[in-house]
């Protein structure tokens, strides 16, 4: 039995992982990852500071528990709500001990509050997804299984956001975080597709030629990531020059993600040849090809202009477009009716 408004929330929650994605990854792009040092709440507080004042130690002045201010090159958490007196307590704080990360930057801060708000944000009608296809679940169990485990992989998702900004941005957290997201927006598309009203069928030719391609898109998003983090890692190393570092970089893996997007741009090649042949129709197959072939545009920019900071959110996002434009008419052409 197809939902119509779980078709619906489904797309809602889509636009908001899509949102939280870009987010993301502009977080990634600027260095904000650290913007606040704690989670849930930034600096202790609910609404971040803007200003390097509200962090800083004055006598007479009240704080609550929770909240933290910069003071000898390390962040204090207060230990209790009290009100300073002319002399700074050191009884009164307790040192942030969960990371050595010591740096206020109000951009960078906000920046990661947004991505943060929005995250929240985005449970919102994941939530009322899950509820509401509980609910029905006799009529449609899958639906059920389906909203549920999106709904865990987000608390999931949660949980790792807090472990990464507790370890200070861990690398191989990172990945896997990233490919939680990827994990979401599958199971929305899947779930979207299930409620859809029609259901082209796709000869079998192109559904193993779609499935060979989105298993390559998968790779290539979390080879990446991967790379990502080669990069921001001779970043934090010191290297200043963007141009120098993939050149510079000790591992195979840019070599091997640059191979994997000529296997997706063979593959992508052959659908549109078997595609021509069968004559079938693709939804979004259009949006598809222009997608594989701007994110191929973006990918060049990136390598040969020396990893413009602009164009990072551009290439995830784009990445990620790709998957949905492959998966949604996969899912849709093997659903059950």
């Amino acid at each position: 039995m197809r939902s119509p408004i779980i078709k619906r929330l489904a797309t809602i929650s889509l636009v908001f992982i899509f949102l939280v994605i870009l987010a993301g990854s502009i977080v990634r792009a600027t260095g904000s990852g650290m913007g606040c040092p704690d989670w849930p709440q930034c600096f202790g507080y609910t609404i971040p500071p803007t200003d390097v004042e509200t962090l800083t130690w004055r006598d007479n002045r009240g704080f609550e528990e929770g909240q933290m201010i910069l003071r000898y090159n390390h962040f204090w958490v207060a230990n209790s709500d009290f009100t300073t007196s002319t002399t700074f307590n050191q009884l009164n704080w307790s040192k942030y001990d969960r990371h050595d990360y010591s740096i206020f930057n109000p951009v960078h801060t906000w920046i990661e509050f947004v991505n943060r708000l929005i995250g929240a944000l985005s449970g919102i009608p994941i939530l009322i997804l899950a509820v509401l296809a509980v609910i029905s679940a006799r009529k449609n169990p899958m639906n059920a299984i389906l909203s549920v485990a999106v709904l865990f992989l987000l608390l999931f998702e949660a949980w790792l956001g807090k472990t990464v900004v507790d370890g200070n941005l861990v690398p191989n957290q990172i990945t896997i975080h990233m490919m939680g997201s990827v994990g979401i927006v599958l199971l929305l598309l899947m779930l979207r597709a299930r409620n859809e009203t029609e259901a082209p069928r796709l000869p079998k030719v192109l559904v193993v030629t779609l499935l060979i391609l989105l298993s390559l898109t998968i790779t290539q998003i979390f080879l990446g990531t991967q790379t990502r983090e080669l990069v921001d890692a001779a970043l934090d190393n010191g290297m200043t020059q963007r141009i120098d570092i993939i050149p510079g970089v000790k591992s195979s893996l840019p070599e091997i993600h640059r191979s994997f997007a000529w296997l997706i741009l063979v593959v992508a090649s052959i659908l549109v040849y078997a595609k021509r042949a069968t004559k079938a129709s693709i939804p979004g197959f259009n949006a598809l090809i222009f997608g594989i072939a701007l994110e191929w545009a973006v990918g060049l920019v990136l390598y040969f202009l020396g990893l413009p900071e602009v164009m990072q959110p551009v290439h995830l996002v784009l990445s990620i477009a790709i998957l949905s434009s492959i998966s949604y008419p996969l899912f849709l052409s093997v659903r059950k009716t």
